[in-house]
């Protein structure tokens, strides 16, 4: 009996399912990233060879020739607290809460706090142009009331504590795994030509405001040839 020949045909796949739901994690991204000002300074860090990474929860110093310096945390909820405590401390005009979290992505600043309401206040385009002169980090004064990255610092060095504490109970009521590694650590970003009387004084103000370990962030440069 002869073999009957089935006709062949080439496979089709329909690619329409894959392209509707490229399209809906586009949409996703884009409808919850939020975007970070560019940074008011371009800082050329020393290099070093170093492999220790650079911590994801950060409370960055930044420091540049001129001896400005810059803060910025990357824990937006303790950012937000952070900020309303200094301004209470400082009595600084205050901000709307719909400012209060825009300004977890501003990025580093270099305001003193009766500056942040009138910076917040421009739009977004204008505040790269706007003149950051600095914190305030006097250390020749024993007022520290005037020594406002002493109190960036410090209530920083609280909150973190506390967001620590709140994430470590809400792991063990939901029974899960809590990672101890992701706590805030303080770290120090200076320009290779920055005066280092300028950094001793960064260091004092940790010291002043109980921390006592950091970091120092450099660039990264390939090791000795062996």
């Amino acid at each position: 009996m002869p073999k009957v020949k089935m006709p062949r045909s080439t496979p089709a796949l329909d690619m329409t399912p894959m392209v509707d739901l490229a399209f809906l994690l586009v949409t996703f991204f884009m409808l919850t990233s939020s975007f970070r000002s560019p940074e008011p300074v371009i800082i050329d860090p020393p290099s070093s060879t170093t492999e220790k990474q650079i911590p994801k929860q950060v409370f960055m110093v930044i420091i540049d020739k001129e001896g400005r310096a810059f803060v910025d945390i990357t824990n937006a909820a303790v950012k937000m607290k952070v900020l309303k405590k200094m301004l209470a401390q400082f009595k600084a005009p205050g901000l709307t809460e719909e400012e209060v979290k825009e300004f977890t992505g501003v990025g580093p600043i270099g305001l003193k706090m009766g500056e942040i309401k009138t910076f917040m206040g421009l739009e977004t385009t204008k505040r790269t142009a706007y003149d950051q002169r600095g914190v305030p980090y006097d250390t020749a004064t024993s007022k520290l009331d005037k020594n406002e990255l002493y109190y960036w610092a410090k209530f920083t060095k609280l909150e973190a504590h506390n967001d620590y504490k709140e994430r470590e109970n809400e792991a063990k009521l939901k029974n899960l795994e809590f990672d101890k590694s992701n706590y805030i650590q303080f770290a120090i970003k200076a320009a290779a030509n920055a005066k280092y009387n300028v950094i001793q004084d960064i260091i004092e103000v940790f010291r002043e405001a109980k921390v006592k370990e950091f970091q120092m962030i450099t660039g990264l440069e390939s090791g000795p040839e062996s």
